[in-house]
């Protein structure tokens, strides 16, 4: 026994440190509660940990790791219910993070949809909002479904006013409202060659309740925050990093800074931790070739510093004149580019385009169908003017006269399924919007299928 406890503590020890220094390729941080400690995913075949009342990390091997080996690591950190959970950064895929083991829960795919889309969580549940995918920015609220395993797109109570597309947004949480501050958005030109940065500076109030926008007006200092740079803040205490710190007070309209830090050093990935008053993030130096990055657990308070200055947050635009003008100039401008759109070269619907037995959407190819979505995708193509017969859809799965009625039915509902809910996030509509489906105007029992004219056109 002793022998065993002797080889326990000599392994600590080995692999235990008191600072910690990582590659940024490969990061990603977080808080596990219920186990009091820190953690750093840095490697697909270990992690770093170190308890609350710890000064050493630990490096402890990976028992089970279902999350692709890339350069880096596109999933965001949740802490929910007691559970850890890394979600793909771009939407889709879900994992938890349990007993040294990293497994897949989710029933769905990498949606590649919502990329610098910003994450949170509400009631237990993990939300994005916008980001970039699929050759367009968002401005999409979708949901993970813990009973189904899947996302669904939350509906808002008003689609008449809601923020502009959007990727890189600053968000805040205070009870039931959600704070989004700026972003994002590129405008492409002259048939995608060439873009064109756009930096938004609105502020916006979203009731979680409700599901209903407000606007709430401009950020009055623009060239305070940076929202090309990727963005640090702590969101419990509405404190947004990058140079020095802001702290939001949107109740008051004030926005609080301190005075600009060390211009080499930033800091990234924080997480503040209530039980302890501690922030942990990562610290860099942006003059090093390496980038290399040194793990940090400080009291938040030392972090903070003090506050010097203290300022408006935003201002609301009260002129007639200038919500006119404005109209104005944007109406002007969407008739001139579609004027020159139309003289120059004509353009595809908004909508899934076959052309030269291919699918696009606004000028892109869609290439993220199975190789059965897409023969399947044709087929339904070729009668988008008719309704089929469901049974005409799963004898298309036929190879021979042998497979059972049974398991082409089971292809058929896996195949159509996925279909769906790709074009669905592509298209951001239901899903039951994409196809119509009826009975048989004769026979009440055939189910008849069609592709829904509303969203797909041909060119060939």
């Amino acid at each position: 026994m002793n022998k065993v406890l002797f080889i326990i503590l000599i392994t600590n020890f080995l692999f235990s440190q008191e600072k910690l220094v990582v590659d940024d390729k490969y990061l990603q941080t977080g808080i596990d509660f219920k186990e009091k400690q820190y953690l750093v995913f840095n490697h697909p075949d270990f992690y770093y940990s170190k308890k609350f009342d710890s000064k050493s990390w630990n490096k402890n091997t990976l028992k089970f790791n279902a999350i692709p080996k890339e350069d880096n690591f596109p999933y965001n950190f949740f802490h929910i219910k007691e559970k850890n959970y890394l979600v793909h950064n771009g939407c889709g895929t879900v994992y938890e993070f349990k007993n040294d083991s990293i497994i897949r829960i989710d029933n769905s795919f990498e949606h590649k949809n919502q990329f610098m889309a910003s994450p949170f969580v509400y009631k237990d549940e993990i939300y994005y909002f916008g980001g970039y995918g699929l050759f367009t920015f968002k401005n999409i609220l979708t949901k993970f479904d813990f009973k189904t395993k899947e996302w669904e797109l939350v509906k808002y109570s008003n689609y008449k006013k809601l923020p502009e597309p959007r990727a890189n947004s600053l968000i805040f949480q205070k009870n039931d409202k959600l704070y989004l501050i700026g972003g994002t958005v590129e405008n492409f030109e002259t048939n995608l060659t060439t873009t064109k940065s756009k930096i938004l500076n609105d502020i916006w109030q979203l009731n979680l309740n409700t599901k209903e926008w407000i606007y709430l007006g401009e950020l009055k200092d623009k060239y305070s925050i940076n929202f090309e740079y990727f963005n640090s803040y702590i969101n419990d205490k509405n404190i947004y990093d990058y140079g020095k710190l802001f702290e939001f007070d949107f109740d008051n309209n004030v926005l609080k800074s301190t005075e600009p830090r060390d211009k080499y050093s930033f800091s990234y990935f924080e997480k503040f931790n209530p039980k302890t008053n501690e922030i942990f993030y990562a610290l860099g130096n942006s003059n090093d070739g390496n980038r290399k990055l040194e793990i940090i657990v400080e009291d938040f308070e030392s972090y903070k510093s003090e506050f010097t200055s203290e300022e408006e947050l935003f201002e609301t635009q009260n002129s007639y004149l200038l919500y006119a003008t404005i109209l104005f100039s944007l109406v002007s401008i969407g008739f001139l580019s579609f004027y020159l759109k139309k003289r120059t070269k004509p353009t595809y619907e908004n909508k899934i385009t076959l052309k030269d037995s291919n699918f696009y959407f606004k000028d892109k190819l869609i290439n993220n169908l199975s190789s059965e979505e897409n023969d399947l995708l044709h087929f339904l193509f070729k009668s988008k003017n008719t309704p089929l017969v469901m049974n005409e859809v799963v004898d298309f799965f036929s190879k021979n006269d042998n497979t059972p009625y049974n398991t082409l039915t089971k292809k058929k509902d896996l195949v159509l399924n996925g279909l769906k809910q790709k074009l669905a996030f592509i298209l951001e509509i239901d899903e039951d919007d994409l196809f119509i489906t009826q009975k048989n105007t004769e026979d009440k029992r055939i189910k008849e299928i069609q592709l829904n004219p509303r969203y797909f056109s041909s060119l060939n």
